[in-house]
C-alpha cells in the first residue's frame, strides 16, 4: 500500500530490519569529471536501483562559469528539498496524515566574497524551507526536521576528507 507515494510495506521491512539489527549501514558513490572547456563544466553518471541518470553543472557567469547548467549549490538545495519532502512524507503518511499536495520552496542565502578573496567569514548564511500542503503537517513538521538525512548533513559537523588519490606525475 501506497500512502503520500510511500510504499508502507517496503518502510515496514525496514522498520523491522532496523529494530532487529540496530543499524542499517548505506553508502553512496559519484564519479565526476570537471570539463577543462566548454559546457558543461561538471559531469557525472548517477546510479539508481533502477537506471542511470547523467547530472550536468555549471557555475554561474558571476564565478567565471558558463552559466548554462544547473549551479552546483542549487543542486545541493534541490537535494535538500527533495529529502526533506520525501521525509517529510514519509513521516505524514506515518501519522495517518493523507495529503493530495506537498510543495516546498527552499532559498539558500550565501556570501561570495570568501570564495573569491582571503575573506574570513561563514559562505552560506541561511538555508529556508517553506511546506505548502493541503494539510496540517504540524505534528510532523519536526520530526521530519530531524530525521532527514540531507538536513542532518547540512546541520551537523560530519568528518570530511579530501585528499588527491591519483593522477600525479
Amino acid at each position: 500500500m501506497r500512502i503520500n507515494n510511500i510504499d508502507q510495506d517496503a518502510l515496514q521491512t525496514l522498520r523491522e530490519r532496523g529494530s532487529r539489527e540496530g543499524s542499517i549501514p548505506m553508502e553512496r558513490h559519484i564519479e565526476g569529471e570537471f570539463r577543462l572547456e566548454g559546457s558543461p563544466m561538471f559531469v557525472a553518471e548517477m546510479k539508481t536501483e533502477t537506471t542511470k541518470v547523467i547530472v550536468t553543472a555549471d557555475e554561474p557567469k558571476i564565478l567565471g562559469g558558463q552559466g548554462v547548467h544547473g549551479t552546483p549549490l542549487s543542486y545541493v538545495l534541490f537535494g535538500v528539498m527533495a529529502c526533506f519532502a520525501s521525509t517529510l512524507a514519509l513521516e505524514a503518511s506515518q501519522a495517518g496524515i493523507v495529503m493530495e499536495r506537498l510543495n516546498v520552496r527552499g532559498h539558500i542565502y550565501y556570501d561570495l566574497a570568501p570564495v573569491v578573496t582571503d575573506k574570513e567569514g561563514p559562505i552560506i548564511k541561511k538555508l529556508v524551507l517553506e511546506v505548502i500542503s493541503d494539510k496540517d503537517l504540524s505534528k510532523v513538521l519536526e520530526r521530519a526536521e530531524r530525521k532527514c538525512p540531507a538536513l542532518f548533513l547540512v546541520k551537523n559537523p560530519i568528518p570530511v576528507e579530501v585528499r588527491q588519490t591519483g593522477g600525479t606525475r
